[in-house]
């Protein structure tokens, strides 16, 4: 298993937040599932300067990017189109112990 950073835009189109804000609660129900299940290690939305969600940072365990993409894709804003897989960046991460 390995851990992951993801960074994934909404789209920018003028209903993208409506479709973001409206699937929230089925998008943090299924984090939590997968929280539960230790697929998710964390996670929370990307702000532009006023403060209105963008995107998203999440901390992925997986086998491959494959399989984080494979996440990324059955997630609700994705299935609801307010993620925009096409900017989705995968990088292999490692937490500092401190």
């Amino acid at each position: 298993m390995q851990t992951f950073l993801v960074v994934v835009h909404d789209f920018t189109d003028d209903e993208a937040l409506g479709r973001r804000l409206s699937t929230r609660p089925t998008h943090l129900a299924e984090a939590t599932r997968r929280r539960a299940g230790g697929q998710l290690v964390s996670g929370g939305a990307i702000l532009d300067a006023d403060g209105k969600m963008i995107g998203s940072a999440l901390v992925v365990n997986a086998e491959s990017r494959d399989k984080v993409m494979e996440l990324l894709r059955t997630d609700p804003y994705s299935t609801q189109r307010a993620w925009d897989l096409s900017t989705a960046q995968i990088y292999a991460y490692r937490e500092a112990e401190f």
